[in-house]
């Protein structure tokens, strides 16, 4: 069973892939550079590139003041 986990640099991204998974379970940890949340296509290629078990959105952009200032950019994630 594979699981996609977006945000795999992320606080939360590094935090789930530190948990024990069960071991008929693959979890993969895309981070920016891997996968760009922007770029629907780019989305769209890696939910169809594996049967996917689930998927987790834990990208985020954390910081306050950033999100104030990077509206587009917050809301991508």
């Amino acid at each position: 069973m594979h699981i996609l986990v977006t945000g795999g640099s992320g606080q939360i991204g590094r935090e789930l892939r530190r948990l024990a998974w069960p071991p008929r379970v693959t979890a993969h940890f895309p981070d920016r550079g891997e996968l760009d949340l922007s770029d629907p296509e780019e989305i769209g290629a890696a939910v169809a590139a594996r049967r996917w078990a689930a998927v987790i959105n834990a990208a985020a952009l954390t910081g306050v003041d950033q999100a104030e200032s990077r509206v587009v950019e917050a809301w991508t994630c």
